[in-house]
């Protein structure tokens, strides 16, 4: 009874928080918890703890029962500095800085069956975050606004996972989700929004398909998670003209075992932002022209004793905004390449174990070329920087 207390009130505790993550293949966070974060997000082929229901639904088939609980908190500096065609662009806006600290929770649940494993849970993923004390264009177009955007993501996949004779597993995942969304920028005619940086709620839903097997000392795992989609804000018809959905996303990789303590990891991991009308179009069109990522992850897992175990991760990748779109990505830069993280382990009973990891965006800094289409060519000079150190704490009892 203790037990499923416990399991409750882990959910609930989770529920009661909003999940707003600046996060980095993309929107995304690189991973989910802070065992995932401590390989940088790599591990399709090596399953370690319940928030493996969405990074590999099909390898959670090696997991015991157990429920994991994480807090993430990211350390965020985002700045920018307008430049270009005065009529349009804020002369005044000059150096801009959002600097602060954001609470992303997760909680996931892996369950055996006498046939198959089934995991559930609430996961922080993904979203964006940006407010700045000046707008980027001028006082009679943006009336102080256009200077600040909110995204926020959390998926509850409910997954299954099934073994062959012959080793294989596959897995699957349904994908509800819900979103909340807010923003102050201009719509195309260059006027502020209706929504008025009210927030409102959406809801959406995609599936999650995987495989996963495992040798003696090599591992395999793939994933494919469809497009997910996400409901039509009414308040925000304009600026966003299409639904926001979210991309179908594929990541494989192997694990290798190195010696009984020493365990590689490497993955690659594509996002197909590219058949999202919203986030890819051009931006005269009323998108945000962010492009197709090709992420590559490594990680080492090193099992000290009984009692430690340290990882070591490294995730470099395309970033999703080119010098093309600056000026119309100042409110939502997605412009990060490198990450490095460490974390650990500490077992703390026979049941539950202590995971930290840090994680580490190196500073981005970039320029608007003048070389897109007319907001590009207005909005030339314009330079935004990103840079992020996260720190996340998470709790494991197996029961």
């Amino acid at each position: 009874m203790r037990q499923q207390q416990f399991v409750l009130a882990s959910l609930f505790l989770c529920s009661l928080f909003s999940v707003c993550a600046w996060a980095t293949d993309g929107n995304e966070l690189i991973g989910i918890g802070a065992v995932q974060k401590g390989t940088a997000g790599a591990g399709v082929a090596a399953p370690q703890d319940a928030m493996w229901i969405l990074l590999n639904p099909a390898s959670i088939i090696a997991l015991e029962r157990r429920v994991d609980v994480s807090a993430e908190f990211l350390d965020l500096y985002r700045g920018a500095e307008p430049k270009g065609f005065p009529l349009i662009v804020n002369p005044t806006a000059f150096e801009l800085a959002d600097h602060g600290t954001i609470f992303v929770p997760s909680v996931a649940l892996v369950w055996p069956l006498k046939v198959g494993t089934i995991g559930f849970g609430m996961l922080g993923t993904q979203g964006n975050n940006a407010d700045f004390d000046r707008s980027r264009t001028t006082w009679p177009f943006s009336r102080g606004n256009d200077r600040r955007s909110d995204l926020q993501v959390a998926r509850l996949p409910i997954s299954y996972a099934y073994q062959f004779d012959n080793g294989w597993t596959i897995g699957g995942s349904i994908m509800p989700l819900i979103t909340a969304f807010r923003t102050d920028s201009l719509t195309l005619q260059l006027r502020p929004t209706d929504g008025n940086y009210k927030r409102e709620v959406g809801f959406g839903i995609g599936v999650q398909l995987a495989v996963y097997k495992e040798w003696e000392r090599l591992s395999f795992g793939a994933t494919w998670r469809s497009r997910q989609f996400v409901e039509q804000y009414k308040l925000y018809e304009e600026p966003i003209r299409w639904n926001l959905d979210l991309p179908e996303v594929i990541q494989a990789g192997f694990a290798w075992k190195v010696t009984d303590k020493l365990q590689l990891l490497a993955d690659y991991k594509f996002q197909h932002w590219s058949k999202l009308k919203q986030f890819h179009n051009p931006t005269i069109e009323g998108g945000l022209g962010w492009n197709d990522q090709n992420i590559y992850k490594v990680g080492a897992i090193y099992t000290a004793n009984d009692n430690w175990i340290f990882r070591a991760g490294y995730s470099r990748g395309n970033p999703a905004v080119d010098e093309q779109h600056i000026f119309a990505n100042i409110i939502t830069p997605a412009i990060a390449e490198d990450h490095f993280t460490f974390g650990f382990t500490r077992k703390l009973t026979k049941n539950s174990d202590f995971h930290f990891a840090w994680t580490h965006t190196f500073p981005e800094d970039r320029v608007d070329d003048g070389t897109g289409d007319i907001f590009s060519k207005l909005g030339k000079g314009s330079r935004v920087q990103y840079e992020e150190d996260a720190y996340t704490f998470q709790y494991t009892y197996k029961f």
